[in-house]
């Protein structure tokens, strides 16, 4: 049974089947610079999210001194009236700009934290250490990176971590709060749960707002790579994204409209749109709906948008979260786009014998492939730190 049930049928007429009007494969399409230019406008304009611009007025608030990096803790404004939390790390020994990269943290129905599920911390909680082994074998993969000489930035985006939502638990809630320990693992995985709750009610709300939600995460987002570009660590000529799930397609987005970041990696975050109606809908977050999108794009249209420049796209063949057929259409359109392109050499494309995760083989992959976009060898060393946490 579907999950929609009855209504399954009514919903597959309306639903948009084959190339979508503004693929590069279409016959229309014959400059790759032209789409991008044309189809990336349209793609702004559904996300609907373009607020005054301000200056970010960053703030350190602290940092943590790392064997092989420092971890800076700054605040930033994305926009009127907001500061956004960030972590910055810094590996030790740079003697120049290095290149860096955007680590998007993944929604995985854990709230409470968000940039700190890519950072490791000696106070670490039990319940993040687990969620940590489960989605990442265990790894901190912004600690990683910076061992490896990148620049890393990690924010908490909208409704996760210090910008999760916070209101009166409901009432059958209420009792529980109680008598749990404030901060202990309990305690953690029922805001998780009033957040889950109250996930629904703020898509709504930012709907009749006239907003959207993913507009809200590519802006902010892009607020992070101003920053970047801001710190004198950081080459500009070499930035990059990498997420899993929902950080996935918050890098695809920032493939798609953000011409400064050259290297995209996407992991557990791809299939054609018509084969997640059925069953794989259900299991989403509001976050990754851009009402309107598929009368226009597909989601791996919407990567490519990224071509020619690098990108790489991950999934787990076990991903019960993306249909494996799905996946596979959505994998072969993107060849044939760089390959339009003239730059199929430019597209990774790697399917694991995992499920929804970043699996540890996974992330070697990632790895190797940001150090050949932006021909990196080895990190390095015997120079003094050039960051400057002032």
């Amino acid at each position: 049974m579907p999950v929609t049930g009855n209504l399954y049928p009514f919903i597959e007429d309306h639903a948009q089947r084959g190339l979508p009007p503004f693929s590069f494969l279409q016959e229309r399409f014959t400059d790759i610079e032209q789409w991008r230019m044309e189809t990336s406008d349209y793609l702004s304009s559904l996300l609907l999210y373009r607020p005054e611009a301000v200056d970010l007025s960053p703030e350190l608030a602290d940092f943590t001194e790392f064997p092989d990096y420092t971890q800076q803790k700054w605040y930033i404004t994305p926009s009127p009236g907001e500061r956004m939390p960030l972590l910055l790390l810094v590996p030790r020994g740079l003697n120049g700009p290095a290149p860096a990269v955007l680590g998007l943290h993944c929604h995985g129905g854990m709230y409470y934290f968000g940039k700190k599920k890519l950072v490791e911390e000696a106070n670490d909680p039990a319940i993040l250490t687990q969620y940590r082994q489960r989605q990442y074998d265990g790894v901190a993969i912004a600690g990683e990176l910076a061992r490896r000489g990148y620049v890393v930035a990690v924010a908490d985006s909208f409704y996760f971590g210090e910008r999760r939502i916070i209101v009166p638990p409901p009432l059958e809630m209420q009792r529980d709060f109680l008598v749990v320990a404030e901060g202990s693992d309990h305690w953690i995985e029922l805001i998780d749960r009033v957040c889950t709750q109250m996930e629904t009610p703020v898509a709504k709300s930012l709907a009749l707002a006239g907003t959207t939600w993913p507009g809200i995460l590519l802006w902010d987002d892009m607020r992070t790579v101003d920053f970047l570009l801001t710190r004198p660590e950081v080459d500009a000529t070499n930035i990059g994204a990498v997420g899993l799930c929902t950080g996935g397609m918050r890098a695809a987005l920032l493939g798609a409209l953000d011409p400064r970041v050259r290297a995209v990696c996407i992991v557990g975050w791809m299939s054609t749109l018509f084969e997640m109606l059925e069953d794989a809908v259900g299991a989403h977050s509001w976050a990754n709906i851009i009402p309107g999108l598929t009368r226009v794009l597909d989601w791996p249209d919407l990567a490519a948008l990224h071509a020619p420049q690098p990108l790489q796209v991950m999934q787990g063949s076990q991903d019960t979260l993306f249909p494996l057929q799905g996946f596979q259409k959505a994998a072969e359109r993107l060849r044939a786009i760089y390959a339009k392109a003239g730059a199929p050499g430019n597209l990774d494309i790697g399917l694991f014998d995992v499920p929804h995760v970043f699996s540890l083989e996974m992330q070697r992959q990632a790895w190797k492939f940001f150090d050949d976009a932006f021909a990196v060898t080895a990190p390095a060393t015997d120079a003094p730190d050039m960051a400057d946490i002032s």
